[in-house]
């Protein structure tokens, strides 16, 4: 089944690979962190508890997750891209070259605390994406 970005559905596509990879997630450390993905105007939230994604939901309150990573939906989908062709992100497309390059993805946070943590457990949410090499994605 082809999913399609951004939906529920390929949040909880990429929470499955975490159960279905948990001996590569266990090996990065734990994480524990809620965080946002804006993908133009919609909001995904996104739980790690230890060493797996533990639930994914439509919306949330930003105010309460450690973090959000802000994003036109063509620079999210031009990622994935990346990750699909190169089984995982190049270099160009990665969560920490996006955030830090320009500002391509913006890291919005309302407690230090929260920023830090993105940056504690940016591996672990890099791989999280890297999931979608696997996944049949619907291109548009």
């Amino acid at each position: 089944m082809s999913l399609t970005f951004p939906s529920l559905d390929f949040f909880r596509a990429l929470q499955q690979q975490t159960k279905d990879q948990a001996a590569e997630f266990e090996r990065l450390g734990y994480c524990d962190t809620t965080f946002g993905i804006r993908v133009d105007q919609e909001l995904f939230t996104i739980a790690f508890e230890i060493y797996e994604c533990v639930d994914v939901m439509e919306g949330g309150d930003p105010g309460k997750l450690d973090f959000v990573l802000s994003a036109p939906r063509e620079l999210w989908c031009e990622m994935l891209a990346s990750i699909q062709e190169s089984q995982g992100a190049d270099a160009a497309h990665t969560i920490n070259s996006l955030t830090h390059l320009g500002d391509a993805i913006k890291v919005e946070y309302d407690d230090p605390e929260g920023h830090d943590r993105f940056y504690r457990f940016m591996v672990t949410i890099q791989a999280f994406f890297d999931e979608a090499q696997f996944l049949d994605l619907e291109s548009n």
